[in-house]
């Protein structure tokens, strides 16, 4: 699907709003057990995803089948970056509003498309974007797209970190997709100033440079034939985390109840002593 939007009525699909949370746990409960049987996926790095806070996930793209792979891989819900030619399928005008999809003008993202961006950030929304800007149709499996200036800009506006995805291999139907999420990059900590086209792309050449290590490291998990056990890790430290973290809230709230309750015993007190003074 190229080309330009052929009909600018279309564009009131873009801007459409809808519950896209209640939409997407709707379909996700439909559709999901198919999407997980035709298109299965594992990401590795899921520890590396902020626990709350908007943030960015930056996925390279060879394949039509890369969103509905990551949604497989990462099946929590997030917004999508999409080119607004979809929009010219009226099964997509349909669908992406409905999932909260972001339908943009890859020529030129207008002033409304990055206060939308920005404002679902600032909300402590996820964004999925293909940096890359269109697919790498290289024969070659491993390579990359150089990153264009988009991802970073709502990156620091919106005050986001951005974590690089690699996506190994095509997906392909009935074969498993397997991805790692490299740990955050805080662009927006490195900008002091305006910020320019030529910081934008220095910008952007970190995240490339983060894709390109999150590359390398899973195809190394995968040359060594370690997924697995590198997954099986992971699932212990996050469980581990998990156990910490509901450890820790314990404390906080049983901390919050005595304070509660001194508090309480020195009204008390002053009140008694109060009416004892009047008394006299």
């Amino acid at each position: 699907m190229s080309g330009i939007l052929k009909n600018e009525k279309y564009r009131k699909a873009i801007d459409k709003k809808c519950n896209y949370r209640a939409w997407f746990a709707f379909l996700k409960g439909m559709l999901y057990p198919l999407l997980k049987l035709m298109l299965p996926g594992r990401a590795l790095g899921m520890e590396n995803l902020p626990e709350k806070g908007g943030y960015i996930l930056s996925f390279n793209h060879r394949s039509m089948l890369d969103a509905p792979a990551a949604f497989s891989s990462i099946p929590m819900y997030w917004h999508f970056i999409a080119k607004e030619e979809f929009y010219n399928s009226a099964f997509f005008r349909w669908l992406l509003p409905r999932l909260g999809v972001v339908g943009v003008d890859r020529e030129n993202i207008d002033l409304s498309t990055i206060r939308r961006v920005v404002g679902l950030l600032r909300r402590g929304e996820v964004l999925g974007i293909f940096p890359e800007g269109t697919r790498n149709k290289d024969a070659g499996d491993e390579s990359m797209l150089k990153v264009k200036h988009g991802a970073a800009m709502f990156s620091v506006r919106g005050n986001a970190p951005v974590l690089p995805v690699y996506i190994y291999r095509r997906p392909r139907f009935f074969r498993r997709t397997y991805m790692y999420i490299g740990k955050p990059i805080d662009l927006s900590s490195m900008v002091s100033g305006p910020l320019t086209s030529e910081k934008l792309g220095e910008l952007a050449e970190m995240i490339g440079k983060g894709m390109e290590e999150a590359k390398e490291y899973l195809a190394g998990v995968m040359r060594e034939k370690r997924y697995g056990k590198e997954l099986r890790a992971e699932k212990k430290r996050i469980k581990a985390r998990k156990k910490e973290f509901r450890k820790q809230e314990k404390q906080r709230k049983a901390e919050e109840k005595k304070q509660r309750a001194a508090k309480k015993r020195a009204e008390l007190a002053a009140r008694k002593k109060r009416e004892g003074g009047t008394e006299k």
